[in-house]
């Protein structure tokens, strides 16, 4: 039998235990701090990735569905694609001011191409947790979350596996 619980007992978070157990959820900027360092933006789990370009259809912490519908992946796509647009921009910028007033055309391509086909590869999951957590916080402002994430559970369709 368990020890009944105590008025200090829910001080202290035990790892055992889910956040959304506790009744307690992050706000939007944990959520997404979260989701900069690779992990699941509602319990801060990691081994979010099967593999290093495959996510975890839930977390196997708290159960959060980390791709909500088919097609999901479209905002980390577009999170991916405007962060390697502004990385290419700067790498742009610092590879005029080293070479002005002689830029060698052929280089400059040669080595910007390179630049759009890697940084996206390895950009690639941080788009994903990071858009995982934007999800998040907009599934979560919906006035039925809770009962919808219960009704999962029950279900069999919630929860780690």
């Amino acid at each position: 039998m368990s020890d009944p619980i105590g008025p200090f007992d829910m001080l202290e978070p035990e790892p055992s235990r889910p956040l959304l157990d506790r009744g307690r959820e992050p706000g939007a900027t944990r959520a997404l701090a979260r989701g900069l360092v690779r992990r699941c933006p509602r319990c801060g789990g990691r081994d979010l990735f099967e593999r290093r370009l495959r996510i975890r259809e839930r977390c196997p912490g708290c159960g959060l569905r980390l791709e909500r519908e088919e097609g999901g992946f479209l905002g980390a796509m577009t999170l991916n694609y405007l962060a390697t647009t502004l990385a290419w921009g700067g790498f742009l910028a610092v590879w005029l001011v080293v070479a002005l007033p002689g830029v060698a055309i052929a280089p400059l391509t040669v080595a910007s191409l390179a630049f759009v086909a890697v940084f996206p590869l390895l950009f690639y999951p941080l788009s994903k947790t990071l858009w995982a957590a934007v999800d998040y916080l907009v599934v979560r402002s919906s006035p039925d979350y809770r009962e919808r994430d219960a009704a999962e559970r029950r279900s069999g369709n919630g929860g780690p596996r």
